[in-house]
């Protein structure tokens, strides 16, 4: 039976009329939900033409575009923490979504967009957008760590190549060598005419165990690189001025590279060599007795790292630097170090004549030092150590300027005019009597600084600088500044709180390879992180992990 049936037909017209006025106001809503919708977007079209001329009186939008062109370069520099499981923006993306003018002066500045890690911070669509976008401007190539797709290497050897003419700087930074070698075979017969800067490294504690395999890059040539930065790996050069070469200590045990090898490298460019840091290991057990030491005319810093050393190495016996101006001692332990300064007193004054600047670091030092050390290096104008652990070397310079001033003599180290203490610890109080009720007791190595400030100014070669550096500096500035207050004492003083050194980044902030060791230890952990994390597991592949927060933006 039907249920309309038992209404009545007065009911059942009225039900008609009912449903025929509910559907009239549906198509009114309707019609009004479609009004409301284009009124909501006129009034955001409104609103948006209100923020752009306000935002064109900001002081900001008043900014002519090639100095807002500066402002997008400059903050490119700074490096922030990576925090959480998402990658961030490039700053140079970031920008360019603020508004409509930063974003076309953004687009429209080729040098902007001329720096790819990959995968670190770029895919492939980005990849290209970048190569697009920077037009013919010099490239700074970061590739590398961890390549989770195998596609990335064909990305690298049918995109990037190509431009390898443009390529004014490049970072390898791999996983293990398999990755390193994969990624050498694409730049060894090819020719990089405008590189200027290389840094190649290894991370494969495990898998890197092992002499690595030597193999030579760009043999078609280099011709202005100048600026070398290489892990303990027998890599072959092509020929170049070359004015700074740096050797990086690999990860885990020590894997020595041949001192044949190093001088290999040395050797071809000895008139133009200037900068030369040794922080990996060398191995110098097969050293050829009597042979002659490679003389290097131009060369004006070395750095020399324990690590260089702890296999059988000799610095000197090797390399003969005669103009050397900053030298500088990391980590050397204290038989070795011994035979540096007996090499440097015996070699006087036919060497070290011209240095201006010596550092020792984390050195272990003996309490033999005498005056033949400071009589070897008398130009020296800045000298630097680590506080606390080189105390004799403080003692050495007090005493030799209480000889001049009770003699009358020209003090050790006339030019010394620059101070450093690096501070790598919490600074201790370091009271020998810590029960003592001499509430004005001095710490004693804040008592010896003022006696080397006061008798230096005794005999005329007053410190123009005293430059405290290290995590720890500001602690230490503090206290010694009030013991300067009250012994009536002035001295200019610098803090500089950085980082301590760290020999596997090798590199201090300014230097433009802090920036590729930074990036690689940001992405080395945040795809811990996400290991972490989930939900990709071990099976995370290379372009799968979201960047940024919020939805993900295009190039």
């Amino acid at each position: 039976m039907n249920p309309t049936s038992r209404f009545s037909e007065a009911s059942q017209r009225e039900v008609v009329e009912l449903t025929t006025q509910i559907d009239a106001l549906k198509v009114q809503r309707q019609e009004l939900t479609t009004k409301a919708s284009k009124l909501d977007d006129a009034i955001r079209s409104l609103q948006s033409r209100v923020a752009q001329i306000k935002n064109e009186t900001a002081p900001i939008s008043l900014l002519p575009s090639d100095v807002l062109e500066i402002i997008f370069e400059e903050s490119r520099r700074v490096l922030f923490t990576w925090l959480g499981v998402r990658r961030p923006l490039p700053i140079e993306v970031q920008l360019s979504h603020v508004c409509k003018r930063w974003r076309q002066v953004a687009l429209s500045t080729p040098s902007l967009w001329n720096t790819l890690r990959v995968p670190i911070l770029h895919r492939e669509n980005a990849i290209r957008a970048y190569l697009q976008r920077c037009n013919q401007c010099p490239l700074n190539i970061h590739l590398g760590p961890k390549f989770f797709d195998p596609r990335i290497v064909e990305v690298i050897s049918s995109v990037l190549i190509p431009r390898i003419g443009q390529f004014r700087e490049l970072v390898i930074d791999t996983e293990d060598r398999q990755e390193l070698y994969a990624l050498l075979a694409l730049f060894t017969h090819v020719a990089a005419p405008s590189l200027q800067r290389l840094k190649i490294t290894s991370n494969d504690p495990i898998r890197g165990q092992g002499s690595y395999t030597p193999i030579q890059i760009f043999k078609q040539g280099a011709p202005r690189l100048a600026d070398v930065r290489l892990s303990a790996i027998p890599i072959t050069l092509p020929r170049a001025p070359l004015s700074v070469i740096h050797l990086d200590p690999l990860p885990g045990p020590g894997i020595p590279i041949s001192r044949s090898h190093l001088l290999s490298i040395i050797t071809p460019v000895v008139a133009s060599l200037t900068v030369l840091h040794l922080k990996g290991f060398v191995s110098g057990f097969h050293e050829e007795p009597g042979s002659a030491p490679v003389v290097l005319p131009a060369l004006q810093e070395l750095m020399v790292h324990g690590n260089a050393l702890i296999h059988g190495f000799n610095v000197f016996r090797n390399i003969s630097a005669p103009s050397l101006r900053f030298f500088r001692l990391y980590g050397v332990k204290r038989q070795a170090l011994s035979s540096i300064h007996r090499f440097m007193t015996r070699t006087s004054p036919d060497q070290f004549h011209d240095l201006r600047s010596l550092q020792y670091i984390e050195c272990s030092m003996d309490d033999d030092l005498d005056i033949y050390l400071p009589n070897a290096t008398s130009a020296l104008t800045h000298l630097s150590m680590t506080l606390g652990s080189h105390v004799h070397l403080m003692r050495l310079l007090l005493n030799s300027d209480k000889q001049a001033a009770l003699h009358g003599t020209s003090p050790l180290w006339p030019h010394l005019r620059t101070l450093s203490f690096r501070l790598s610890s919490p600074w201790p109080r370091d009271r020998d009597d810590a029960e003592s009720d001499e509430e004005d007791e001095l710490p004693p190595t804040i008592a010896l600084l003022l006696d080397v400030i006061q008798l230096r100014r005794t005999v005329g070669s007053g410190l123009e600088l005293l430059r405290l550096e290290g995590p720890h500096a500001r602690a230490f500035h503090s206290e010694l500044a009030q013991a300067l207050i009250k012994s009536q004492l002035h001295v200019n003083m610098e803090v500089v709180p950085g980082q301590d050194f760290d020999v596997r980044s090798a590199t201090p902030e300014g230097d433009w390879a802090y920036a590729g060791h930074f990036y690689g230890s940001q992405y080395r952990s945040y795809i811990f992180r996400r290991l972490q994390a989930g939900p990709h597991g071990p099976n995370l592949h290379w372009g799968s992990v979201p960047r940024g927060p919020g939805p993900t933006l295009s190039p």
